[in-house]
């Protein structure tokens, strides 16, 4: 039996390599969204605790200086949140352009795939073909043995 050999199979590795850079290209910008959330997440929390302490400071004696430290401390942490949310919007371009790239990878691998299998089902058609063809040749012979009175070769 024939080996079948994909003529394209080195095509095929190395949308198969295309893909996994893509795959890891998508994975270091989620990376980086993670990242970003938890630094907001860290924000807010700054930001409440920032509030809790600024209101248990109007009990009582009120410090007007530590009320303005709390809040210029409040706004830069709210610009820092802002920031960190502009981040994420750019951040989010990048993720949808490289998911983009990364589908676009895989329906370029996916595509030699489909014809490496068509390939290799015709492939086995061409095999069992011939397999047929030499069976109903060794059958013609032990017909032709058997009416010529020779000992036929067992199938």
């Amino acid at each position: 039996m024939a080996r079948f050999r994909f003529a394209l199979q080195r095509v095929l590795d190395r949308r198969l390599d295309e893909e996994e850079v893509k795959r890891r290209a998508l994975a270091s910008v989620e990376g980086q969204r993670r990242k970003l959330e938890q630094s907001l997440r860290d924000r807010q929390a700054e930001i409440a605790q920032g509030r809790d302490a600024w209101r248990d400071g109007l009990v009582g004696v009120i410090d007007p200086a530590a009320l303005r430290h709390h809040a210029v401390a409040g706004v830069g942490l709210m610009r820092k949140a802002q920031r960190t949310v502009l981040e994420m919007a750019g951040l989010e371009k990048a993720l949808v352009k490289t998911r983009a790239e990364l589908v676009e990878a895989a329906r370029a691998r996916r595509t030699l795939e489909i014809l490496r299998e068509q390939r290799l089902a015709v492939h086995h058609a061409i095999e069992a073909s011939h397999e047929r063809a030499g069976m109903d040749e060794m059958a013609a012979n032990n017909a032709r043995r058997n009416r010529e009175g020779e000992e036929a070769i067992p199938v």
